[in-house]
């Protein structure tokens, strides 16, 4: 009510200086509405959100098979009829753009007619979060179903893909047979694969950091790279920038990379073009397509295919869980949500741009660090023999030990074998001056690989070692006392792979 003497309405400049939009209606048509009302539906002016049917503000679609439009109607005689009625509801402002809102209808009758008080409230940012909140609720419960069947399908994987590649070097001379091995070996490989994006895919954080040269990462990679893509797709790499020293996992970002080239292969089913570009950019605080990055010398990465390129609303999920546009059994959705993953992980950003028809180009920024390296790339090459070494193998699941003992038996090594870590302490007590190498399992019953190693350090004993994990989960995240030549090799790993990483760590 207006102060008599001054004219001042309190009441009247609460209506106009809410945050919420207000409405009043009477009968089927507004008759006042504040300032926010008119910013919240974009109209050009108070006037023109007057002349607006209240029925009008709903997008015309189909709610369960009847039309918004009678049912918002419907929502505004239910309040008339009860004196309150609250609700969410999709509202379209004059632009045409829909939006979510909190609806409060309160009715009042005065002087025989029928008074509607609507409070709007746009919803929009709590639907967002609401969103965001179940992503990251379906991302732990993928991270924990992935850290459930890991460790014990790379068990199983590293005995299928180890005797593969066995059989095949005792079968080159039987081309029938090795066919067999052969297709045996490719589908463990799909297999590990799977279970790689589902660990990339679900880990909160990286698994080992590293600071290293992204340009000598994408030099190293072109050999597999070309594997990747086939031979009609063509392969350019440019790097226009040296030193791009990045602190992340190099293990996973060669994944990112070769996700990408993945996509793009079957983006170009007839061939076509791959360009990978580095160089080094920086970016400043009023760069607004990059705004959530910190200021300072970023790499940028620009992988681009001359493919079939995706619409607008392939490009707005291109980066969701398990959304593929592959036929069933061609794709698991998962390969952009990992790049998306590890680049976030590693304080990035990934943004794609693309057209139908005109390819699309991936773009990565990943924060340059002014620190010496710690990782150099290691060159693909054959496995070298051993020279009698000892080695203590220590590893509870007998396929895994017993794949592993046959491949360094038969490289020249002398092996130990323990199934805990409790037995692999009495053989080390016993042998510990021939021991060259522990070889041991993460997680095992009652002493895994990292208790074990840290009850020999209390004994005064530091061996070199390497560490064999399907899934850690916070096993070695609990191990920062480990000494810093315990390495980790991630299964599923092949025999080759094996015997490279033993023959590094020995010869350093």
């Amino acid at each position: 009510m207006p102060d008599d003497e001054t004219g001042y309405d309190p009441y009247r400049e609460l209506f106009e200086r809410s945050a919420d939009a207000i409405l009043i209606i009477e009968g089927d048509r507004f008759i006042d509405c504040n300032e926010a009302a008119v910013r919240m539906f974009r109209a050009k002016n108070r006037e023109h959100v007057l002349q607006t049917h209240p029925s009008e503000l709903s997008p015309v679609t189909q709610e369960c098979g009847r039309d918004s439009r009678e049912m918002a109607n419907e929502m505004i005689a239910k309040a008339f009829a009860d004196g309150v009625h609250r609700f969410e509801w999709m509202h379209r402002r004059a632009d045409s753009v829909d939006f979510p809102a909190e609806v409060s209808l309160t009715s009042v009758r005065s002087g025989g007619h029928m008074t509607l008080h609507s409070i709007v409230r746009d919803i929009s940012d709590r639907r967002r979060l609401e969103e965001e909140l179940r992503h990251t609720q379906k991302m732990e419960a993928i991270g924990k179903l992935a850290g459930g069947i890991a460790h014990d399908f790379n068990n199983l994987l590293v005995a299928i893909l180890g005797h593969a590649e066995l059989l095949s070097c005792d079968l080159r001379d039987q081309p029938a047979l090795l066919t067999h091995v052969r297709e045996i070996h490719n589908a463990g490989n799909r297999a590990a694969d799977l279970v790689r994006q589902l660990m990339l895919f679900g880990r909160k954080g990286a698994r080992k950091k590293s600071i290293f040269d992204l340009g000598e990462l994408l030099r190293e990679s072109k050999k597999l790279l070309e594997r990747v893509i086939g031979e009609d797709v063509r392969l350019e790499i440019e790097i226009e920038s040296t030193q791009l020293h990045i602190e992340a996992d190099s293990t996973q970002l060669q994944q990112v990379v070769m996700n990408l080239a993945s996509n793009a292969r079957d983006a170009m089913p007839r061939g076509g073009e791959l360009e990978l570009r580095l160089r080094s950019v920086v970016r400043r605080g009023g760069d607004l397509d990059v705004d959530a990055l910190s200021p300072g010398g970023y790499a940028e990465l620009c992988v681009s295919d001359t493919g079939e390129g995706m619409d607008a609303e392939t490009m707005r999920h291109a980066f969701d869980p398990f959304f593929t546009t592959k036929a069933v059994g061609k794709g698991t959705g998962l390969g952009l949500a990992t790049v998306h993953g590890v680049v976030e992980r590693a304080g990035g950003r990934v943004s794609v741009r693309s057209a139908p028809g005109q390819g699309t180009t991936f773009e990565i920024l990943l924060p340059l660090v002014d620190a010496p390296l710690t990782e150099k790339v290691i060159r693909d090459s054959s496995p070298s023999a051993g020279a009698g070494e000892t080695l203590l193998v220590v590893e509870d699941e007998k396929a895994v030990s017993r794949l592993v003992v046959e491949a360094l038996e038969g490289a020249g090594y002398r092996v130990m074998v323990a199934h805990d870590g409790n037995e692999a302490l009495s053989i080390f007590d016993e042998h510990h001056a021939e021991i060259d190498l522990v070889l041991s399992d993460v997680i095992m019953p009652e002493l895994g690989g990292p208790a074990f190693l840290r009850e020999l350090a209390k004994r005064g004993e530091h061996p070199r070692a390497l560490l064999m994990s399907g899934y850690t989960g916070d096993a070695l995240e609990r191990s920062e006392d480990l000494p810093p030549e315990v390495e980790l090799l991630e299964k599923p790993f092949s025999p080759r792979e094996l015997l490279q990483r033993l023959r590094t760590l020995l010869d350093r």
